[in-house]
Parts: C-alpha cells; structure tokens; sequence
C-alpha cells in the first residue's frame, strides 16, 4: 500500500519516514555490490530501459574505471539495444549464458552484438565466466554481470556457495 493512502487512513508517516524507507529498501539484483576491491555488482538490466539506467549508474560512479561485463540473455530480449547502451562502458565483454532453456547462447551473444564492445570472449560456463572476470580484474576495477535475471540468479547462488566454501 502507498504510504499517502496510509497517511489518509490515520497513520503518522512523515516525508522523512518515506525517504529513510526509500533509502534503506534493498532490491536483490538490482545495482546489488557484491564484494570490493574489485567491486563485484549484480544487475538484471535485461531490456533497453535498465539498460539505459544501467549506463547512467557508470557514467556517474565508474566513469575512469575498468569494468568487466558478464553478459547473458534470453531469446525474447533486445539484445543489440541493451548491447548498444552497455558494452562501449566495457573494457571487456564476457558473453555467457544463464542455465535455462531459453537462453540465447554465448557464442550466438557475440556473433548478434560483439561489434558493440572493443574486446570480448566467450565462455559458455556462467561460473567459469565469473572466475575469469575475477581472475582478470584489478582492485580498483569492477566486475557487472547483467542481461538476464536467470543470469543474476545464478550467479548470485554460486556467490554464495563460494563465500560458504571460503568461510568454512
């Protein structure tokens, strides 16, 4: 329910309220930081409107750093718009695919939308693709992976099961 139609019906919720509820409302796989140093970013930016403010998050955040993208999709996607807006931010491409039947897959991701980034690989292997990001990034360099919220779910799975391996 609207915090207004809450108000209206006798609860005292002032402005400060709202914004310190805006402030703190977590949204998993979306801009979600991971980890630091390099920062490691989960984001579902699977249609040109995420996308675009997707690139509004870099430009302003990450505008002199490295950033190495994780990109997977689905058939039904907008994949050279969203591929258009994001990957010229890249100084790499990793095209990948999430495990699910409608995934578009990653060697078929580069031939569709390679052209946008300088320099790009392929590697099929969703968690593999991630090891090679990490392994290649430096600490002040970012890590995003995006295009497919199976993507970002999967991913976000083996993030964890890694920290439990490394904790344990």
């Amino acid at each position: 329910m609207d915090a207004r139609l809450l108000r209206e019906r006798g609860f005292r919720i002032t402005d400060e309220d709202i914004a310190e509820g805006v402030a703190a409302t977590v949204w998993p796989g979306r801009i979600e930081k991971l980890q630091s140093h390099p920062d490691v970013y989960l984001d579902g930016a699977h249609n040109p409107s995420a996308a675009r403010e997707l690139a509004t998050f870099w430009e302003e955040n990450f505008a002199c750093r490295k950033i190495y993208l994780l990109y997977g999709a689905l058939r039904d996607k907008a994949v050279d718009e969203v591929a258009g807006l994001l990957f010229p931010f890249a100084a790499e491409v990793i095209f990948t695919e999430p495990r699910t039947a409608r995934a578009i897959s990653a060697a078929r991701l580069g031939e569709i939308a390679a052209h946008h980034a300088g320099q790009s690989s392929v590697i099929a292997d969703a968690e593999q693709a991630l090891d090679y990001a990490l392994s290649k990034a430096t600490s002040g360099d970012a890590v995003f992976i995006t295009g497919s919220l199976y993507l970002v779910g999967q991913l976000r799975h083996y993030w964890k099961q890694r920290a439990r391996v490394a904790a344990g």
